[in-house]
Order: C-alpha cells, then structure tokens, then sequence
C-alpha cells in the first residue's frame, strides 16, 4: 500500500473516531446555549458544533419560530449567529421587513423553511406558500411548520413555465441545499439522484387558489429561476410583487432583466452583512436580489442605499 493511501486511511480512522465520540457527548444543546452565552464563538468554529433538537430563533419586532435542527449548516448557523447575522444575514432582514407589509408570499425553492416560517413569524395574518418538490425536504418543512402550529400552506412541486413532471437532479447527501430542476447546475457535484418530481405555473396557481394578491416571493431555485418567472404570465403586471431572487452569474442575471424590461421595476444588489444597493443591471457580483417596482420603492422609503443595521 503507497504511503499516501496509509495516510488517506488513518485520517479518516480518526475523523470517524472524532465524529463518533461528538455524536456520543450527552446535553449538547444546553451546553450550547450555555456557551453561547457566554462567548460569541467564529463561525470557523462553531460550524462543527451542530446538533439535533428544536431550537427557537428570534426574528425582528419580538417575534420568534422554530425549527428543527436536523444537523444542517443552515440550522446551525441561525442557533449560533442568530437571524440576520449570519447565513445571508442581509437578506433575511430585508425579507422580514417585506413580509411585515405583504397579505401573500411564496417562498418558492423553500427547503426545511426559513423564509416561510419568517414570514409567517413577523406576520401571521399573511398567506404563505412554500413551494418545495422534493419529498424528503418536504417532510422536514411540514415537520418545522407544525412545530410553530402556522398555516403555511405546502406546495410539493416546483414552480416552472409549465405545469407538469420534470427530472430533479439531486445530490446524493443526507440534507440538499442545492437541488434543482437544472441539470447544469450540478454537474460539479458528484453522484446525483433523478427524481421525477410535479411541476406548476404561478400564475395557475394563483388562479386555481382564488388569490387576490401576489405581494412578496423568494426565488432560490439553483438556475431555474427563468423558467419560474417564465411561468408567472400576467402576476407581475397585474400584482407588482416586490421578488427577492438568487442569481449566481452574470448570463443568468441578463436573462431576468430581460424578463422584467417591460416593467416598470428597479433593482437592488444585496450585500449579506452591509447594505442593499441599487444597481442597474443583475448578477455581477451578489448572488441576491431584491426586484420591485418603482412604486413599491418609494413607498416603502428605498433610496440608492439601505444599510444592513437599518433593516
């Protein structure tokens, strides 16, 4: 055996050893929470120190939900640094803030929540929708929303330009963050599992629900953010939702400028842990985005600048 495979061979002995002996260590979220106390811990650090238990997550306003920490790095990150400080630290507060004026809001690409149950949390007299087609992650979302007894409405199938089956690429890991109906996304990411999974347009939803708004969306739907939009038909002219979106480069951001150049929109470059920007074009440097009308940003106070502490 070469050296170096006897080598690769022990340190994965003591990794397996470590893991086995945290997993063993009795009160881990006490202790936690002791310790949280009591220092702010790096999150080089602290990203190793997961459990699994509920844990509550206080959000802007005195409000708070719950959770359940399955073990994940989301999860971990909101026990440890808290709403809005750690894990697109901008974002959640701009999102919190959004939702506290919306009457409906889609979270659509929702995973185990977080933006659903924010929602929710800052404004219980809001119709939420979490849209997440994968079963497994689904399930854990179910589980998060019966923790809190809201009324968050499930929606087990992805939002896309039509309504239907498609394939979900999905990594073959015990939690995705990343799984997506764009096979291109993922072709980095080793063994994937293809699911074939329902698909829906927004706009026959909204119309097959009887809504009467469409005020607030998140969009994080690895890639396939056009097709979403592509499936919305006549809710941003009719309805003029504020839409907080994720995209992850330059061509995909040229493509939903495209989409939304016959609106009367503008567009805001969010900077997790510093500001909201106001930019002319999408996808050059963050991953998220705060789309919305002209109107919407006057009324709500939006200048060229919103800094991180102010929301």
């Amino acid at each position: 055996m070469q050296a170096s495979n006897v080598k690769g061979t022990k340190m994965n002995r003591v990794r397996n050893i470590l893991r086995n002996t945290y997993a063993a260590v009795p009160f881990k979220k006490p202790l936690f929470q002791l310790l949280r106390i009591c220092i702010r811990l790096p999150a080089w650090l602290y990203q190793h120190l997961h459990f699994v238990a509920p844990i509550s997550i206080p959000i802007q306003g005195g409000n708070r939900f719950k959770m359940y920490h399955f073990g994940a790095q989301v999860e971990n990150d909101l026990f440890w640094a808290g709403y809005g400080n750690g894990w697109e630290a901008t974002s959640l507060r701009l999102w919190a803030r959004l939702a506290a004026v919306s009457n409906t809001v889609f979270d659509i690409g929702a995973n185990t929540g977080v933006y659903a149950l924010a929602a929710k949390a800052v404004n219980e007299r809001a119709k939420v929708f979490a849209f997440e087609p994968v079963t497994s992650i689904a399930s854990r979302l179910e589980h998060n929303i019966e923790l809190n007894g809201f009324d968050i409405t499930v929606v087990q199938a992805g939002a896309s330009s039509s309504t239907g089956e498609a394939v979900m690429y999905i990594p073959s890991t015990d939690h995705s963050y990343s799984a997506s109906l764009n096979a291109n996304m993922l072709s980095g990411h080793g063994n994937l599992v293809e699911t074939i999974v329902q698909t829906l347009r927004v706009d026959e939803f909204v119309k097959d629900n009887n809504l009467t708004s469409a005020d607030l969306f998140k969009i994080d739907t690895e890639q396939h953010e056009v097709d979403v939009l592509s499936g919305f038909g006549g809710v941003i002219e009719r309805f003029k939702p504020a839409v907080l979106i994720e995209i992850l480069d330059q061509d995909l951001g040229k493509e939903v400028e495209a989409f939304f150049a016959g609106f009367d929109y503008v567009f805001y470059e969010i900077i997790e842990g510093k500001e909201v920007r106001r930019v002319e074009s999408l996808g050059a440097s963050s991953r998220n985005y705060l789309l919305c009308s002209k109107d919407f940003a006057t009324l709500n106070g939006f200048g060229d600048v919103i800094q991180h502490n102010a929301l």
